[in-house]
């Protein structure tokens, strides 16, 4: 009994329940741009931010997200986030897994040594399966620092991401080339 009661109080002293993981939420933005392939022989401008991305995703006709809506980094436990996009705020928030449209692989990370640095490739994988789609990688900087959450006391975790990327893929069916730039930030912890 002694056990169960010191393992409660160092549950609730480090703010998260025993038997529950912190995943950190983290606001992501995509500034994508370059030219795709109009007609045989013309190239034409195109832009991809996170307004593009939501619209393709709602083009599928499985989701119907609105102009506030957030394209989100989750992270649970410190591992390789998740994108997710979430609509509302505190409890009226909706978060919906996106999963199977939109994900990141990570081929290498290398970690400063008093890890609150990495160093990582992300590519960023994304196809709504409808004619718009782009694969898009390059270095991704991380930078860990102290996140808190209702309910949770103080994480070290990746705070902050930013990535200089390029790569290709599709503008409604039409072949197109980007670069740009994916950043995460407003880090929050979560309790799941």
């Amino acid at each position: 009994m002694n056990l169960c009661l010191i393992a409660g109080f160092l549950g609730f002293n480090a703010g998260v329940a025993v038997g529950q993981g912190a995943t950190v939420a983290m606001q992501a933005r995509f500034a994508l741009s370059g030219v795709k392939q109009v007609g045989d022989s013309t190239a034409a401008p195109v832009k991809i931010t996170n307004k593009d991305i939501l619209n393709a995703l709602n083009a599928t006709g499985r989701f119907d997200f609105g102009s506030s809506a957030q394209i989100l980094f989750l992270s649970f436990e410190g591992e390789l986030p998740s994108i997710a996009v979430r609509e509302g705020s505190g409890s009226n928030a909706v978060t919906t897994d996106i999963s199977s449209y939109f994900f990141i692989n990570e081929p290498q990370e290398i970690h400063s040594a008093d890890h609150m640095r990495s160093y990582a490739i992300y590519t960023y994988n994304f196809d709504n399966r409808n004619g718009t789609s782009f694969t898009v990688s390059g270095l991704t900087l991380l930078h860990a620092g102290t996140i808190t959450g209702p309910g949770i006391g103080p994480l070290t975790r990746d705070k902050t991401l930013s990535s200089a990327v390029n790569g290709s893929g599709a503008d409604n069916g039409a072949t197109m080339v980007v670069r740009g730039t994916v950043t995460g930030g407003s880090a929050k912890a979560e309790i799941d």
